[in-house]
């Protein structure tokens, strides 16, 4: 076999977008199927959802109009934060939670440690200036909700709301890595398994 073919063949083999965009959707249907049985549970998801959006965002969004007489761009704070925000807080809390989960009041202050290692997809300007209120107001919906519960149902509960708000995982490879790759064990089934590993091999 010539080295053309060969580099031909690798190119095929390399995955693509549609790919992990098939892999992430077998996925999001996976996790429905899993919590069909866990009416529970469902039940923390939707309330933690309902939370962010009448608690946290009312909040950020008091904060930011309050911010911007210094900080301009959070003054229409409104238009900027769909897209990868929401699923970004989601992340970094779920990071650190699982780090730190001991130290819950901190939670919040590593979590926004990780936003300044990495930025996630589509951030700018305003959505760093409000990212620490925005942190604190999500994590105090968190632990209003789940307060004591087990470790794993609180993570499980962060993590599928953030793959659901998600407008596109295939293009947020921290929330692959900190939400979903860890429900490979006991929740995805192993066709999917076996296409996300595949979907987010890299050359």
């Amino acid at each position: 076999m010539g080295t053309e073919e060969r580099e031909r063949r690798r190119r095929l083999a390399l995955p693509t977008e549609g790919m992990l965009h098939s892999a992430t959707t077998m996925a999001r249907i996976d996790i429905a199927g899993h919590l069909a049985a866990r009416p529970a549970t469902v039940a923390r998801i939707r309330e933690l959802g309902l939370r962010l959006n009448t608690h946290a965002f009312v909040h950020v969004r008091v904060e930011a109009r309050r911010r911007s007489v210094t900080r301009p761009e959070t003054a229409d704070i409104s238009r900027v934060l769909p897209g990868h925000f929401w699923c970004s807080l989601l992340t970094v809390l779920v990071e650190a939670a699982d780090r730190w989960g001991r130290v819950i009041d901190k939670v919040p202050v590593y979590a926004r440690e990780l936003v300044e290692e990495r930025t996630p997809p589509g951030w700018g300007a305003a959505q760093e200036a409000i990212a620490d209120t925005a942190l604190e107001a999500v994590w105090r919906c968190v632990v209003e909700l789940l307060g004591l519960r087990p470790p794993e149902e609180l993570l499980l509960v962060m993590r599928v709301l953030a793959l659901f708000v998600c407008p596109d995982p295939g293009r947020h490879p921290e929330l692959l890595r900190v939400c979903l790759s860890p429900l490979q064990r006991g929740v995805l089934q192993e066709t999917t398994t076996m296409l996300l590993r595949q979907s987010l091999v890299r050359p």
